[in-house]
């Protein structure tokens, strides 16, 4: 079979924290449907996150059987955020950087289809909301409403797991993302935002996974700050910007135990010390 020479190349990264018993199905369902995408050769890095579990042998046999698998790997954990920006770079003249959740809570057919046709810079999915668990919902509708009034940024649904960036637009959006945790979405978008690029929105399907690492009020709460700090880092005078901080990241250390964590290699420029 010829290969066509339109062919697009496509870098996903899935970042992984102890998922051992989830990350296996997923996967061989994204390499599997990858594979028969004749205008696409796709490439995945799963971004081995603090993991303490097994996950790393799932990857590392998956990886024999597929050529287009490899990974890389913390030996403690750096958020998904860290996880998402560490594996950014490493992308080798792709056409299009993406991510997916460990989970699969997006399936494959929903997850490539923001491929199809491509109708801007960004292209995120967008998930039903009666597919999600009521808490689900109540947080997610909040969380939106704060963005929104915020930041000002649009997008409908922010944390969907299902996003592709064209790769042109990284070096300048990873300038600026510095987010590890849960809120690292709001803070791509709004530096691919910062650079002109154009998001789109399609709707995925989407269904809740067992075992997820999300807790409703710790998550939502460190997300909440996550954004008051890009608040105070892109849209505030510098020295008001410098006041709020202070509060803002050592009410975070109380929710975390422990100070924010700030992608390897970045520099924190709001330097508290």
């Amino acid at each position: 079979m010829t290969t066509p020479v339109n062919r697009r190349r496509v870098l996903i990264v899935i970042p992984a924290y102890n998922e051992e018993a989830r990350l296996e199905v997923p996967l061989r369902s994204y390499l599997a449907f990858a594979r028969a995408r004749a205008d696409l050769d796709v490439r995945f890095l799963v971004v081995l996150n603090g993991c303490r579990d097994g996950t790393a042998a799932v990857v590392e046999r998956l990886a024999h059987e597929a050529a287009e698998l490899s990974w890389m790997e913390y030996a403690e954990p750096i958020g998904k955020g860290g996880a998402l920006l560490a594996g950014f770079r490493h992308h080798a003249g792709e056409e299009w950087i993406g991510f997916a959740d460990a989970d699969g809570a997006t399936p494959a057919a929903s997850l490539f289809s923001l491929l199809d046709a491509p109708t801007a810079d960004v292209m995120v999915g967008r998930r039903a909301m009666a597919e999600r668990p009521l808490g689900r919902r109540v947080t997610s509708l909040g969380f939106n409403l704060t963005v929104r009034l915020l930041l000002g940024l649009r997008t409908r649904d922010t944390q969907c797991g299902a996003k592709f960036f064209r790769a042109s637009l990284m070096p300048a959006i990873l300038a600026q993302a510095d987010t590890c945790d849960m809120a690292v979405d709001v803070d791509l978008l709004l530096a691919a935002r910062s650079v002109g690029a154009v998001i789109g929105e399609r709707p995925v399907a989407w269904a809740d996974q067992p075992g997820s690492k999300v807790r409703i009020f710790r998550t939502s709460s460190l997300m909440f700050l996550s954004v008051w700090r890009l608040l105070c880092l892109r849209r505030l005078p510098p020295m008001l910007g410098r006041a709020l901080m202070g509060v803002t990241e050592w009410t975070y250390a109380r929710i975390a135990g422990c100070p924010r964590k700030l992608p390897p290699g970045l520099p924190n420029r709001f330097d508290l010390r």
